[in-house]
């Protein structure tokens, strides 16, 4: 499977990037006992992300977890974010808050995460946010979440979908394709009608 994953994310340079295709089934738990910690981390453009005020409100929010230097699974997990969110457009995506949280914030500077989303969403990217900041407060965010490893390198492709107004999450591990991050958002609350087959 990796080497399926690290063949599709070498296409993307200097093209849209391609939505992998799952070569594994991806399980899915409905998790209890999220908390949003009140912690803040940095975006990708250098401004503060006060993660319990950013998320109060929100209908829906997707997160994924990943470093920049990654040769395997994060761009295929970039791609997916970047697919789904073409899929969803307006007014559907407006309320759907994603978030990539570095599992390296000491060589993940603000600047590294900007370079790496402009290869998946170039431009401004409202509603997608990709988080670092100081070591500790990131690990805080990403043990809170259950996306905390003591290796990086050896983490797996795992995304939560969630709505924080009434506390549902569904943890996805695995690589889903957009179809299934729109049904787990549908699941948390967020109903979602079927759009019209994007162009890759």
């Amino acid at each position: 499977m990796i080497l399926v994953l690290v063949a599709a994310a070498s296409l993307w340079v200097g093209t849209a990037p391609p939505t992998p295709e799952a070569s594994e089934p991806v399980r899915s738990e409905e998790t209890r006992g999220i908390h949003i910690p009140d912690e803040t981390l940095v975006d990708q453009d250098g401004h503060p992300v006060r993660l319990a005020s950013e998320l109060s409100g929100r209908r829906a929010v997707v997160v994924n977890f990943l470093f920049t230097t990654c040769s395997t699974i994060c761009s295929p997990m970039s791609a997916v974010f970047a697919r789904l969110r073409r899929e969803l457009g307006e007014p559907e995506g407006k309320d759907v808050l994603f978030l990539s949280v570095s599992l390296d914030p000491v060589r993940d500077t603000p600047e590294r995460l900007k370079r790496f989303a402009e290869k998946f969403e170039p431009g401004p990217r409202p509603g997608w946010s990709f988080l670092t900041g100081e070591p500790e407060r990131v690990k805080r965010v990403l043990q809170a979440l259950g996306g905390w490893v003591p290796d990086k390198t050896s983490h797996t492709p795992v995304t939560l979908v969630g709505n924080p107004a009434t506390g549902k999450w569904i943890r996805l591990n695995g690589m889903p394709t957009p179809s299934r991050l729109r049904e787990a958002l549908s699941e948390v609350g967020q109903p979602l009608e079927k759009t019209a087959e994007v162009q890759r």
